[in-house]
């Protein structure tokens, strides 16, 4: 009788340590796949043959309609990737505009002017408003100050965003790296790019912690 327990004893043991070398083995649940709406900080965005980080996801709200930009980052370089949902999906890629633009624009009173010329080309105010901003990644002050904002377009898919932050650090926009200091309270802020279409970008999930912080 005792033998019989022993050996229905060692079955039971055997059956468990096969289970558990089952569960060691299974592979890892696959990364969810990410698209323009959740990106987060850390995922990884392809374009122009570079891989940029996510490092912020800003939402803006104005009135109840909302639109995000994300402070992607490659090495020293940072980019602003906009999505827009009205009508249509619009994608534009962005870069801080020259100082030099920016000390113009401020001089200028408001409201925005219907146009902006820059190095031979023309942007055309497509609309304005004001907007309240929130952070994704700041553990603190994730309510942005908000900004007065004004979209512009110019011929073959360009673009230039014309904002005015209501106040300074920690309520402004974190600036792009490689970029100046971070403009003073009510001074404009430029950035410059083009339209993209949604399906040049390759979008990669990544652990969820910032690269460069």
């Amino acid at each position: 009788m005792g033998v019989w327990v022993l050996l229905v004893l060692l079955l039971v043991a055997a059956w468990a340590l096969r289970q558990l070398q089952k569960r060691r083995r299974r592979p890892a649940a696959l990364p969810q796949e990410r698209t323009l709406f959740d990106l987060r900080t850390g995922d990884i965005v392809q374009a122009d043959g570079r891989d940029w980080v996510v490092e912020d996801r800003l939402l803006y709200d104005e009135e109840g309609f909302q639109w995000l930009e994300y402070l992607l980052r490659d090495g020293s370089e940072g980019r602003w990737l906009c999505v827009c949902e009205d009508d249509w999906l619009e994608v534009s890629w962005l870069e801080r505009g020259p100082a030099e633009l920016a000390r113009q624009l401020d001089r200028q009173p408001l409201p925005f002017p219907g146009t902006i010329t820059w190095e031979g080309v023309t942007y055309r105010l497509k609309e304005q408003g004001r907007a309240a901003v929130s952070s994704a990644s700041r553990t603190m002050n994730r309510r942005l100050s908000g900004c007065r904002f004004g979209d512009y377009e110019g011929p073959d898919g360009l673009v230039l965003s014309l904002e005015r932050w209501d106040g300074g650090s920690p309520g402004s926009r974190p600036p792009a790296p490689g970029s100046e200091l971070e403009p003073t309270e009510n001074e404009a802020e430029v950035t410059l790019g083009r339209q993209l279409d949604p399906a040049s970008l390759v979008l990669l999930p990544g652990d969820g912690r910032s690269v460069y912080r």
